[in-house]
C-alpha cells in the first residue's frame, strides 16, 4: 500500500432533481457475466487503500492489523472493546481494539470507527453498512459501482469497482481455503498421482464411500489440458464482452503457456 495522489471519484453533472439509478449503460464498463464482490479504493489517513470490500451485510467496519500497521496509526489511538466479533458461522474473533480514521468519500470526510482484528484476509479493509448509510450510498455488485448524491444533491458521485483486485482477492481466498487439513486420497489405482482432498469433518465411512465413488468415475475428470482435446460449443463457449461496432485492430502475436 503506497501513498498516491489522485481521486477515485467520478462525477456525473446532473440537475438538482438528480436521482440514484442504474441502467444498461453502467454494464458497459463491467466484465460480464461475473459474480464479483464490490471492491474499490478509498483514501484513509491520507493514503490510498486498494482492495476495500464494500459489504452491506457487515454491521462493522473491519481493519486487519496489517492494514493498521501499514497506515502507521499510533498504537495509543487504539481503544479497547469488550465484545467479540461473531461471524455468520457463529465463530468468535477477539478484536485488538477500535480506532477512528478519516475516510474521504462522496466529497466529504467522515470519521469512521474500525474494529482492528488479527486476521489475514485478502482484503485490506471492509466497509460495513453503517458507513454506507452515513454517506447515503447505494452499492450495486452487478453494476460494480457505489453511487450516491453529492451533499448539495446536484450530481451523482460514483466510486467505481476494481474488478481485477476483486478477482485477485477471490483467488487468494480460494488458495487459503485449499490449505486446510483435509486428507489427500488417491482415486486412481493405476495413476496414484491423481488425488483429491476429502472433507476432514466426514466420518471415516463417508470418506471411504466418497473415495470409492470418485474412483469408479475417475475417467470423467480432466487432469490436464491434454484430456480436453475439444469441447462442444453447446456445452461451453467463451465470448468477449466487446463493442460490436468497434473496428478490429491487428496486433502482434502473443505467446501463451499451454
Amino acid at each position: 500500500m503506497k501513498r498516491r495522489i489522485g481521486s477515485v471519484n467520478t462525477l456525473h453533472q446532473q440537475s438538482a432533481s438528480t436521482q440514484i439509478k442504474f441502467d444498461a449503460a453502467d454494464l458497459l464498463r463491467v466484465q460480464i457475466p461475473h459474480e464479483d464482490p464490490l471492491v474499490v479504493s478509498l483514501t484513509l489517513a491520507k493514503c490510498l487503500v486498494r482492495r476495500v470490500l464494500i459489504d452491506p451485510g457487515s454491521s462493522a467496519n473491519i481493519m486487519p492489523r496489517d492494514t493498521f500497521d501499514r497506515l502507521k496509526i499510533k498504537q495509543d489511538q487504539l481503544k479497547s472493546i469488550g465484545n467479540p466479533l461473531v461471524g455468520f458461522d457463529g465463530k468468535r474473533v477477539e478484536p485488538v481494539g477500535t480506532v477512528e480514521v478519516a475516510v474521504h468519500a462522496a466529497e466529504r470526510v467522515l470519521m469512521e470507527t474500525f474494529v482492528v482484528v488479527e486476521i489475514h484476509p485478502s482484503y485490506n479493509l471492509l466497509m460495513g453498512r453503517g458507513w454506507i448509510h452515513r454517506v447515503r450510498g447505494v452499492p450495486s455488485t452487478l453494476h460494480q459501482v457505489m453511487r450516491y448524491l453529492a451533499p448539495d444533491g446536484t450530481k451523482v458521485i460514483d466510486i467505481h469497482r476494481d474488478q481485477v483486485a476483486a478477482k485477485e482477492c477471490y483467488s487468494v481466498t480460494m488458495k487459503h481455503a485449499g490449505k486446510g487439513k483435509a486428507p489427500i486420497r488417491s482415486i486412481d489405482q493405476f495413476r496414484p498421482e491423481r488425488t483429491t482432498r476429502v472433507g476432514e469433518r466426514l466420518v471415516e465411512e463417508e470418506k471411504q464411500d466418497l473415495v470409492d465413488f470418485l474412483s469408479q468415475n475417475a475417467d470423467v475428470f480432466a487432469w490436464s489440458h491434454l484430456d480436453m482435446p475439444g469441447i462442444d460449443p453447446s456445452v461451453s463457449c467463451h465470448s468477449l464482452n466487446v463493442n460490436p461496432n468497434a473496428k478490429p485492430v491487428k496486433q502482434k502475436q502473443r505467446r501463451f503457456a499451454p
